[in-house]
């Protein structure tokens, strides 16, 4: 989970036809892949592609991951993760197989969902046909709450659809607030996750601070709620109140490392909480950048994550995004007077057409 580069609050309503859906359960679109269980009927030779090409996917190799899965025989989990690849590769190409995908398994909510998640990736992305894919990206979500009216995770992507979506592409503040309440009666900490949520896409901030704290005092061993409340506040530029909830969160005490016996994949307790940990230790140095104070404890954090991050269960999906890490440890030598640790840290810093990180580490220069 990418904390770092995903938005964590919308101030108000978009009033364009661009879509931007925040499903809060991954932080952001395709923060973390989303793979199926493996067929119970499937040969063994299908399980072990499918869970090679999901160690390649993890790997950021998504090209790979989809030309091995192409070997077998097309099945629920195969298109499942065909189109989570495809998604980092060609949306174009992953809209086809997601549309060919529910053809083949109309009953399948998962794959209905992940068509919501990739109609309304396109619908961000386009401009003229932005109505048109915002349209089947909320047939999607709907559809995947019909077949499966108990996984929440469908009814939060239906609540962020129409908390960020304007009128004339489906968006409705009273329907998100029918599907939060539907979550708040089927299981309380989702209930009090998806308030905060309502309420910091709503634009409503005070009450999603209100909500945060109290959140806090609930659920005291919850990381992630910290984590929140302090990147709330880095956002309103409340530095002072930011970082100590930053260090706070960062030293608490680790989340116990699980696996789910019905998916085989971590559980969701341990990745939320050890995610927000860790990208704790980036925000403080983040935040001792932007605030340009408590230099010493950035690049004490910042060492620490580097550290963590080497041993961590976490896919490379759930963790801050290292080069970034980088160029704020390169800011925070040149804020400390160490230019030459600067200058060889930047030189090392790996762009994969990242034109924001490139930008930023070209600014850098500048200053050395």
């Amino acid at each position: 989970m990418r904390t770092t580069n995903c938005p964590q609050r919308v101030k108000s309503k978009r009033v364009t036809t661009t879509i931007v859906l925040s499903i809060f359960t991954s932080a952001c679109l395709f923060a973390s892949p989303v793979w199926a269980d493996s067929d119970a009927t499937q040969p063994y030779s299908n399980t072990s592609v499918l869970d090679k090409a999901k160690a390649l996917s993890a790997q950021g190799k998504h090209n790979d991951a989809f030309k091995l899965l192409k070997t077998i025989p097309k099945s629920e989990s195969s298109y499942l993760a065909m189109i989570t690849n495809l998604a980092s590769i060609d949306l174009d190409d992953a809209e086809e197989t997601a549309d060919e995908a529910v053809g083949a398994f109309p009953n399948s909510a998962e794959l209905h969902f992940l068509r919501g998640v990739i109609m309304g990736n396109q619908a961000q992305s386009s401009i003229f046909s932005a109505l048109s894919y915002a349209e089947k990206s909320l047939n999607s979500f709907v559809k995947a709450s019909q077949l499966e009216p108990t996984e929440i995770k469908y009814r939060k992507s239906l609540m962020s659809f129409y908390l960020v979506a304007p009128s004339i592409a489906g968006g409705d503040e009273k329907l998100a607030l029918e599907q939060l309440k539907a979550i708040q009666d089927a299981d309380p900490f989702e209930g009090t996750s998806s308030q905060v949520m309502f309420f910091r896409m709503s634009g409503q901030a005070e009450k999603a601070e209100e909500a945060l704290v109290q959140a806090i005092s609930t659920y005291p061993d919850e990381i992630s709620f910290v984590f929140q409340l302090a990147s709330f506040y880095a956002q309103e530029e409340k530095y002072v109140q930011a970082m100590p909830l930053f260090q706070k969160a960062a030293n608490m005490p680790s989340p116990e490392f699980a696996i789910n016996e019905t998916t085989g994949e971590s559980e969701d307790i341990f990745v939320r909480n050890a995610s927000a940990k860790l990208n704790a230790l980036y925000q403080i140095g983040r935040t001792a950048v932007l605030s340009e104070k408590n230099t010493a404890e950035g690049l004490a954090a910042m060492a620490k994550l580097q550290a963590a991050v080497e041993h961590s269960k976490l896919d490379n999906e759930q963790l801050p995004n290292m080069e970034w890490a980088k160029a704020r440890i390169a800011e925070l030598h040149i804020q400390s007077g160490d230019k030459k640790a600067a200058s060889e840290l930047l030189a090392k810093i790996a762009f994969e057409g990242n034109k924001d990180l490139k930008k930023q580490v070209k600014k850098l220069k500048k200053r050395l």
